[in-house]
């Protein structure tokens, strides 16, 4: 049998329970007269006794854990992360009381009130870490972790106080002096551990700098009163009054603290009053829950009683749901509530005593007279035959008499008339109006409450009343066949719902509603509902386009809870993350959340309500990961699986985690990220680093044959655990598939953590090679996320080359190469040829063919960007060549295009298009082009496909002046590097966007977007070819008459071209500026014409017969119109009958027309 009030499970037959002492009588559950334990049927009532009931009704609930458990448990699990929160309380003049009195004395005068502190502390499950002879320091959230462990250790603080006020009335009318104790509270991590003492007992202790605050704050009170830090503030504020009282230097900290002392209690009590005092949000995504409820309601209102439960994990809505139904229910409906609280579990009919303090309208402050009147006035009111349940109504609210009749009548019989006192008066209310119950959170009710429940619900039927009762998945009841019982189970928010609620805590402000806490509030104050207004939505909306991050990261840590949800944004706003004043700002990156400690505490309270081997179960869980095969579950707990069977069958249960079928057979899924996440935190480190080497050899032992498909897992868990050699390895292969995917942050992450454990690592020349190759990954990342010619992916080939130069030989070669690389990425060509003389000499002797590729490509692009055509040409094709031959190149030329995913044949079809082009060979360039972005799109490779649409859409479309395939590239190009944080290829997509929408027409627009992406260009530390992006933009502007500022432009550009040795198209700038000239001054023939011949002179020297031809066409139109015809004709005439192919191109188009003009 379950004893009913200590939850202690005893053997049948015993008649006092072993544990406290307390008479065991089974009870009938419906009318509460005592039973036997062999009965079938009540002999009270008639009603039938199943063999769950005949113990007691605390059976129905599941057995909460006990104190002792719960420091038995930590036996097992040997230390635990917790956040607590810690109460230091002492009698201030201890030492000056005791002087004068003997030991005895003193002891008669301490001893009462250090029981009334340690009372009170266990009223609230606190647990007592140390008594000293003058105070005591308590912990409340461990050794059972609580949701609300600050407000519990107030609710005790307060009670301490209050008992001592009484103590000192005693003291005083004994004549003795009083005595005070200071409090201080404060709330935040630590480690507990139980501690041997050496005679076979275990203390619990906490150690951490969040206790030794507490102490601390304790000496700063004034006899009498308690503080509190800024921290714990944060979790009571709302529930308790405060005062404040400054920063204050406190011992042992650096800077002051924030201070407050707790004034008292506050009428709000739940969590729902607080949040509705301080804002509540638009409800959103419950209108299926909302139709049901109208629809039971409009049943019970013509008599056919209804209860509707609502089922659901903390935070997700259950209290809100009914708030919002109550607010637009019909006026005529009387509305009771019933709150529960988390500790309020000991306390018999605690919220049924609320429920008729608000049904007989008492107030705090009334007295014992008062409120008798007030109970005897209405019941009478109501009705005169319910006279004979005045006794019992008042016994319960405690206003009974000292020679009260209800004394003589029997524990249980007395229990079943307040029953059935409380029954008939809502019965009879019913008859008046309907009636709505709402019983709030089952899962924290007593006893006494849920056999009055019971009792209610099997008189609904045929009653004007609606039962409202919400509770958590893990509260058992048996209403489930009644026809008149609904279920509504409510889930976390869809997508858009979420997306909507967030659109409301991040955007919006908060304006008033007129809409009150409810009914009979008592006074609490009105609600504010954000994202609402009686006059309609006038709200500022920002743009939250650069929010989007932040809601996606929101919305996938939460799940769509709702509760997680405001608490995540609310904890970003008091950390400073995120700034709302008129419009929200996000003032760093938020790479990750934290999880709010309201948040954690809730989830931690359910973690350590499981048994101590399903606790330690789910922590290995949440070290091996979100997805976790039952074989590698085995071979890291070292347990069968009959062993695991019912630890994880009662983990599904309880709904941590759920069973699917797995490609390696079965797996379990932890059902929330932040469950795992909170679990995964309370083991110590070393735990932790234990359990990750133990996961990652399960999985080299399961998976031996594919370990390429757990490199990621393997790197997380070794560089989690204290191998770092192993760790250094798979993270070097975990980052390269995390490139391939474009998840930046990931590979990111795990280079930088890899780098880190290098120092571990014997000092050879294994370890060299090791950071050579993370080196490399670093660069090639920081080209993509950072910019090819950023300081970030500089400082990473500097450490390259030093590294290069101490292992020597090939590895000495790459790091030359990506070295060059740099000054090709920042359009500095001339100072890498020295480099490119070297390292090509260098790759040549070691006939190493994939260091060949790589060599020529690199030296190719040095030559192309220099302005010499055919030897780039040359380059290409010998690196096309040697790629073919051997296609395991060294990843030096892959990452120093900012692409480890892309091959070589895509980087040399993309690249060696363009000096085909330039050098005339019009078709061979354009089947190559056509060819290789169908491949491309071919292969889904990402980074590949995003690479030849930018280089494609910023060069090859500007050759062939094709604005509407080059806008097509871009905007595809913009949605991959947007969808992936590819800032490098963004910036560059963005601008050749805009050169397409200026040639389209558009020019406004097309301007804007080119002046963002030359602001990326800046931002990045520059691109190749930039010059020509000026150039290009101060052509645009002087097209729509801004001549004075794209001269100056261009002659910037022309000059810093000349000083950097970057000449690709120095021939083209050189006639753009002559262009320019003419339509700034149509006098300026002489300067123009000046320009385009010095354009020639480039381009013949180039041989860039595209450069000669467009040029060749810019002259000849001023040559006509100068009168020189037939110069104009014959230097035309040359250069368009050079060339055999791509007439159907504008430039040649426009050729042949002003050859014909010419020859008229």
């Amino acid at each position: 049998m379950c004893c009913g009030k200590c939850g202690s499970d005893n053997r049948r037959g015993r008649k006092f329970c072993t544990n406290c002492g307390t008479p065991l009588v089974a009870t009938c559950p419906k009318c509460g007269a005592a039973i036997q334990p062999d009965e079938k049927f009540c002999g009270e009532c008639g009603a039938a006794i199943g063999a769950s009931a005949a113990s007691t009704l605390s059976s129905v609930q599941p057995k909460p854990l006990q104190l002792s458990d719960a420091i038995a448990t930590t036996e097992i699990i040997d230390g635990e992360r917790k956040t607590v929160t810690a109460l230091f309380a002492d009698i201030k003049g201890s030492m000056e009381l005791m002087e004068n009195l003997d030991p005895e004395e003193a002891r008669a005068i301490v001893d009462p009130a250090l029981k009334l502190m340690i009372d009170a502390v266990r009223h609230y499950d606190g647990y007592v870490v140390q008594s000293t002879g003058d105070g005591i320091f308590a912990l409340f959230g461990a050794p059972v972790a609580h949701e609300d462990h600050p407000q519990r250790a107030l609710y005790a603080a307060v009670r301490m106080q209050e008992g001592m006020r009484h103590y000192n009335d005693r003291m005083r009318a004994r004549g003795q002096a009083p005595i005070q104790v200071r409090i201080g509270v404060n709330t935040g991590e630590v480690v507990v551990r139980s501690i041997q003492t050496g005679d076979g007992h275990a203390e619990y202790t906490p150690i951490g700098h969040s206790t030794s605050l507490a102490a601390r704050l304790q000496t700063l009170a004034t006899p009498g009163s308690t503080v509190i830090s800024g921290y714990t503030r944060r979790f009571v504020e709302g529930y308790f009054q405060l005062k404040t009282l400054g920063p204050t230097r406190v011992k042992g900290v650096s800077e002051p603290i924030d201070v407050f002392e707790v004034i008292g209690l506050s009428p709000l009590r739940t969590r729902l009053q607080v949040a509705a005092r301080r804002g509540l949000t638009k409800l959103v995504g419950r209108e299926r829950e909302m139709d049901a409820l109208k629809h039971a309601a409009a049943l019970a209102r013509t008599g056919h009683g209804q209860m509707v439960a609502v089922v659901a994990e903390p935070g997700t809505g259950k209290s809100r749901l009914f708030h919002e139904f109550k607010l637009i229910s019909h006026p005529e409906w009387m509305v009771l509530e019933a709150f529960s609280i988390s500790h309020g579990k000991g306390t018999a009919y605690l919220p049924v005593i609320e429920l008729l303090h608000e049904y007989f309208a008492i107030e705090p402050g009334d007295d014992t007279r008062k409120r008798r009147e007030k109970v005897g006035s209405r019941v009478l009111m109501l009705d005169r035959s319910l006279e004979d349940t005045l006794p019992y109504l008042l016994a319960l609210l405690g206003l009974g008499e000292g020679d009260d009749e209800l004394a003589q009548i029997g524990p249980q019989v007395r229990r079943r008339r307040m029953h059935e006192a409380i029954k008939r008066i809502l019965l009879r209310e019913s008859l008046n109006q309907p009636l709505m119950v709402i019983f709030e959170d089952l899962h924290w009710i007593d006893n006494e409450t849920q056999s009055l429940l019971n009792l209610l619900v099997d008189s609904l039927a045929t009653a004007r009343i609606l039962l409202l009762v919400n509770y958590r998945p893990e509260y058992r009841h048996d209403w489930g066949g009644r026809t008149y019982y609904t279920q509504l189970r409510l889930d976390p928010l869809g997508k858009e719902a979420a997306e909507e609620m967030l659109d409301v805590l991040l955007l919006m402000p908060f304006v008033r509603s007129s809409l009150s806490l409810s009914r009979n509030d008592g006074g609490r104050g009105e609600v504010r509902v954000v994202g609402e207004s009686k006059h309609g939505d006038d709200s500022h909306v920002v743009n939250g386009a650069d929010l989007a991050t932040l809601k996606r990261l929101i919305i996938q840590r939460t799940e769509g809870n709702p509760f997680f949800m405001e608490e995540t944004v609310q904890a970003l706003l008091d950390d400073g993350a995120l700034v709302r004043n008129g419009q929200v700002k996000i003032t760093r990156p938020l790479a990750q959340l934290k999880i709010p400690l309201t948040v954690q505490a809730t989830l931690a309270a359910r973690i350590d309500r499981l048994p101590a081997a399903e606790k330690e179960l789910l922590q290995i869980l949440a070290v091996i990961g979100n997805e976790i095969a039952l074989d590698q579950i085995k071979q890291v707990t070292g347990k069968g699986e009959e062993q695991l069977e019912p630890l994880l069958s009662n983990l599904q249960l309880s709904e941590f985690v759920y069973e699917q079928p797995g490609v390696e057979g079965t797996e379990y899924i932890f059902k929330h990220a932040l469950t795992q996440e909170v679990a995964y935190n309370s083991l110590l480190a070393e735990r932790r680093r234990m359990v990750h080497e133990q996961a990652a050899r399960a999985i080299e032992a399961l998976y031996g044959r594919q370990l390429e498909d757990h490199y990621s897992e393997l790197a997380r868990h070794y560089l989690r655990s204290n191998d770092a050699a192993k760790a250094v390895h798979y993270a070097q292969f975990a980052a390269e598939q995390a490139i391939n995917r474009a998840a930046h942050t990931e590979s990111t992450s795990m280079v930088q953590d890899a780098l880190k454990l290098l120092d571990q690592l014997p000092n050879d020349t294994a370890r060299l090679n090791a950071e050579l190759a993370l080196r490399n990954l670093e660069s090639g990342i920081a080209f993509v996320v950072y910019g090819g010619a950023s300081e970030e992916r500089e400082r990473a080939i500097r450490r390259m080359c030093i590294v290069g130069e101490m292992i020597g030989g090939k590895e000495r070669l790459v790091s030359l190469m990506i070295l060059s690389n740099l000054s090709f990425q920042r359009g500095e060509p001339i100072k890498g040829v020295e480099l490119v003389r070297r390292f090509l000499s260098l790759a040549e002797a070691t006939h190493d063919l994939g260091l060949m590729a790589d060599a020529y490509l690199t030296a190719g692009l040095l030559a192309w960007s220099s302005g010499r055509f055919s030897e780039a040409l040359s380059h290409f094709e010998n690196s096309q060549q040697a790629g073919r031959i051997d296609r395991t190149s060294s990843w030096a030329m892959r990452l120093s295009l900012g692409s480890v995913a892309v091959p070589n044949e895509t980087v040399i079809a993309t690249v060696l298009t363009f000096p085909l082009h330039l050098l005339g060979r019009i078709d061979e360039a354009a089947k190559l082009a056509e060819y290789n972005l169908r491949q491309v799109r071919e292969s889904r490779r990402l980074h590949d496909l995003v690479l030849v649409l930018t280089v494609t859409g910023e060069m090859f479309r500007y050759f062939r002046r094709e604005p509407h395939d080059a806008l097509a590239h871009a905007d595809e190009a913009l949605a991959i590097s947007e969808e992936n944080g590819l800032t490098y290829w963004l910036h560059r997509a963005r601008f050749n966007r805009g050169w397409a929408l200026a040639e389209l027409g558009q020019a406004s627009q097309g301007i804007a977007d080119m002046e963002s992406g030359m602001a990326g260009y800046r931002q990045i530390g520059g691109i190749p070819f930039r010059q020509f992006a000026t150039a290009r933009l101060a052509y645009t502007y002087a097209k729509t008459g801004q001549t004075e500022k794209g001269l100056v432009m261009l002659n910037d550009a022309l000059e810093q071209s000349e000083n950097t040795g970057e000449k690709v198209t120095q021939a083209e700038m050189l006639r753009l500026k002559g262009e320019i000239l003419l339509m700034h001054d149509t006098e300026a023939v002489e300067r123009a014409e000046t320009s385009f011949r010095a354009a020639l002179n480039v381009a013949r020297t180039q041989e860039a017969k595209w450069w000669e031809l467009r040029t060749y066409i810019s002259l000849a139109r001023l040559l006509r119109e100068t009168n020189r015809h037939d110069e104009a004709r014959t230097l035309l005439a040359e250069i368009y009958n050079w060339f055999t192919g791509g007439f159907e191109l504008p430039d040649l188009q426009e050729a042949k027309t002003l050859l014909d003009e010419l020859s008229c």
